[in-house]
């Protein structure tokens, strides 16, 4: 039985519940938030963050380590191409939105949507400006570099890439931030695509519909 620590409006959660719902297998998500302080969730997640993969009692505390472990106990619904090029470029692209995208995307669901509806805390005006005149535009000018014209972010199918990088930009949704196609059209079209898709809208049903009492947001 597989079983999912966390919350969906997590971006790494909800990675690791795309690659799940990918590759088609059953799972319980068990709403747990980041640092819940139990003795049985510290046990399983010695840094306290989320999510935390449970398999039959082996567990897994990283959210892209779960995805390479669902890989080889599912090979089916590949989410790694195997041309060693290709695979490379899809993990850098991961890392890239893990690390770098997130910081800006993440940065705005937070002082949008979580301090003001369910920390009670104001949102910083100027860390929003500093995002919005910093460290988005870098991500989305280098990303308007390398989405293809039409298609997926590597290769001829959806890959880790794909659902590292939308799972960030579902984040600035939240954030009330979206791509202008009149200054990033490549990468406002692909996103376009990614949210229409089956498998993001589905997720984000089932995502809202979890939405936890007094938290309005809307990234469909």
């Amino acid at each position: 039985m597989l079983k999912l620590y966390g919350v969906p409006l997590s971006p790494f959660a909800r990675k690791a519940l795309l690659a799940l719902d990918y590759k088609g297998l059953e799972y319980e998500n068990v709403p747990t938030f980041p640092g819940d302080p139990s003795a049985e969730f510290r046990a399983i997640s010695p840094l306290g963050k989320i999510p935390v993969l449970e398999h039959d009692g082996f567990t897994i505390p990283d959210t892209s380590v779960i995805c390479r472990y669902l890989e080889r106990i599912a090979p089916d619904n590949p989410l790694y191409p195997a041309d060693a090029k290709l695979e490379a470029q899809a993990c850098w692209l991961e890392e890239f939105a893990d690390s770098k995208l997130v910081e800006a995307c993440a940065g705005l669901f937070r002082e949008r949507l979580l301090k003001p509806n369910m920390l009670n805390e104001p949102t910083d005006a100027a860390a929003v400006q500093n995002i919005l005149d910093n460290l988005m535009p870098e991500c989305l000018n280098y990303l308007e570099t390398v989405v293809p014209a039409a298609g997926y972010l590597v290769g001829d199918s959806l890959s880790i890439a794909d659902i590292a990088v939308v799972t960030c930009f579902v984040q600035a949704r939240y954030g009330d931030f979206d791509v202008d196609p009149a200054e990033h059209p490549k990468l406002a079209g692909y996103l376009e695509g990614a949210y229409s898709s089956e498998l993001l809208s589905k997720r984000l049903q089932t995502e809202q519909a979890a939405m936890p009492p007094g938290l309005t947001g809307d990234a469909s």
